[in-house]
């Protein structure tokens, strides 16, 4: 259930000038996770590249209107925000949330994915796979099934650009999060997500457009900067959610969930909770003795950062494994915030 960031008692003789404190190495010793109502989540470390818990993340359901993430990424790279395209006919009848799209209105991609996004709208999500499919739908659908098997997503399908229920429109929690990270990458998806409330182009009969993000954290629940809801019959309630604090960012996915912003409130809590990958590394480094917050390393540190460290516990033989610094997936990033945080490191 859990994926361990692994610890080293020697981090490298190139990293560190002198020998290493005869410190233990330490793991993550953090209560249980919450009972959540989603049949599948999972919770994940950014900055460490670690996992930090699952739940059936690899069981294939439907995600509902998270697919609208995959109709954003296809659309920013087949199409500029400025192009100017053609509300179609088929929108008019489509279930679920809509933007209020008119057939014949012309509005920019830019101002279609507002739309699609933060209202969550099914028909700016049509108007877009029609305008960059070349006026096919299916089209625009296969070159988001080519992206999904690009970023290895093998437990996912999209049969719309929507999220509508279908039997072969699925994906997991485990692919979700891939999802999520690859989003990552493009910053108009990262500003789409932090919009929480967007006055649009009035209707053709001059009626007021206000769309407001269906995403309730945005504001409520602190460090929440996006990513995307979904809900329908078939997925009950999705969430991908992009909290950041302090530095340290927590990504999440919720699915099949009866409440999801409590899941992901309470998954994303639970994830703070834990140790950082920083505290990790720093514990083997940090010596109790010398008084003051002075460790034998010269590190200098607080009442409550010493109260933290010490409670970081021993790993306990045969739980846990280790590895060399240079084995983890964050090896560099490790290693020059080791060079930079502590004196008398090589290079820093």
């Amino acid at each position: 259930m859990f994926t361990t960031v692994l610890a080293s008692t020697a981090l490298s003789a190139s990293l560190l000038v002198g020998p290493v404190l005869p410190a233990p190495p330490v793991g993550i010793d953090a209560p249980d996770p919450p009972t959540l109502t989603a049949e599948r989540w999972i919770v994940y470390d950014a900055n460490a590249d670690v996992v930090l818990a699952s739940w059936n993340a690899n069981d294939r359901a439907p995600m509902a209107s998270v697919t609208k993430v995959m109709t954003s990424i296809i659309t920013l790279e087949n199409a500029d925000l400025s192009t100017v395209v053609t509300v179609p006919p088929l929108v008019t009848g489509l279930r679920g949330s809509v933007a209020g799209l008119v057939p014949g209105e012309q509005w920019t991609v830019g101002d279609l994915m507002i739309a699609m996004m933060v209202r969550s709208g099914n028909d700016a999500a049509y108007t877009l796979a029609n305008a960059l499919g070349g006026g096919s739908t299916d089209a625009f659908v296969a070159k988001m099934n080519a992206k999904a098997a690009e970023l290895g997503m093998a437990n996912t399908h999209f049969s719309n650009p929507a999220g509508l229920d279908a039997e072969d429109h699925y994906s997991s929690a485990n692919d979700l999060l891939t999802l999520i990270i690859a989003s990552q990458d493009y910053p108009d998806i990262q500003r789409l997500g932090r919009i929480k409330v967007v006055n649009m182009p009035p209707d053709p009969n001059g009626k007021e457009r206000i769309f407001e993000n269906t995403n309730h954290l945005l504001g409520a629940f602190p460090g929440n900067i996006g990513l995307k809801t979904g809900d329908t019959p078939w997925a009950d309630k999705v969430l991908l959610g992009v909290t950041s604090r302090a530095g340290r960012d927590i990504y999440s996915v919720v699915m099949h969930s009866d409440d999801h912003f409590a899941d992901t409130r309470a998954i994303v809590e639970w994830a703070y909770g834990t140790y950082s990958m920083r505290e990790r590394w720093l514990r083997p480094l940090y010596s109790e003795e010398g008084g003051g917050g002075q460790g034998a390393t010269g590190l200098s540190l607080s009442e409550s950062q010493e109260r933290r460290l010490r409670a970081l516990p021993a790993l306990d033989d045969g739980r846990w494994s280790t590895s060399t610094l240079e084995e983890l997936p964050k090896a560099e990033v490790i290693g020059r915030w080791i060079r930079e945080a502590i004196p008398g490191i090589a290079g820093g």
